[in-house]
């Protein structure tokens, strides 16, 4: 896959087609990279004074289909202090789990080319309702095991590290010499079917479960070293 040098026309172009986007995503350099169809742009954005306390650099990674961006973009962030890498996607429309974490691997070399990505320790999922392939999988294992009852978090955390979303992403993360820690989702909680629409408004849910969980800030995955 080779990389595409941009003449200052397309240049503006495609800026022009990020700031639509995120218009508070600013920066002072982009790089592109081809996957079939699919052009993925590097971003670097600036860093506020308050960020730039935290931060040592931060960049956002756009999918572009000819002039369109697409419905997904990912930033990754490097803290100053520990010098560690966390990763965090972001996508309007429900997505398979799976086409997520091929969106990822594609896209590693590129972040490779400015972050070490032996200092990833955390990636940042949507909420699990985004995910019609992990809410289906983790209900039946979650129903299988405990039925409708409501768990305390801790619990709920130990299920996750021996579901199948754990073996999934070691999987993913082997080539990193990663695998899952710990898993945090903020205010955990079930949700009926029927209430689905709340959180996914003009969605159809017919080949959702009867039930499934959900959290208010997405699914955040602690990494460690294996």
């Amino acid at each position: 896959m080779r990389k595409t040098v941009i003449i200052l026309s397309v240049f503006a172009l495609i800026v022009s087609s990020c700031g639509r986007t995120t218009r508070k995503q600013t920066g002072t350099e982009n790089d592109t990279q081809n996957f079939q169809d699919t052009i993925i742009v590097k971003h670097m954005n600036i860093l506020n004074k308050s960020d730039s306390i935290w931060l040592s650099k931060s960049y956002t990674y756009y999918w572009l289909a000819g002039k369109d961006t697409l419905d997904f973009r990912l930033s990754v962030r490097e803290w100053k202090r520990e010098n560690t890498l966390h990763l965090r996607l972001f996508h309007r429309e429900p997505m398979l789990f799976t086409d997520v974490l091929g969106k990822i691997e594609t896209c590693l070399s590129l972040i490779e080319e400015d972050f070490n990505l032996l200092e990833l320790i955390s990636l940042n999922f949507m909420e699990p309702i985004f995910y019609l392939d992990l809410a289906t999988k983790l209900t039946s294992e979650y129903e299988l095991e405990f039925g409708r009852k409501i768990i305390n978090f801790s619990k709920f955390n130990n299920f996750l590290l021996e579901s199948s979303l754990t073996s999934q992403l070691n999987h993913f993360l082997n080539p990193l010499n990663k695998k899952v820690k710990r898993y945090g989702l903020e205010k955990f909680f079930l949700i009926e079917k029927k209430h689905y629409a709340h959180y996914l408004p003009n969605v159809d849910f017919t080949d959702y479960p009867e039930f499934t969980f959900n959290a208010h800030t997405g699914v955040f995955v602690s990494l460690e070293n294996k």
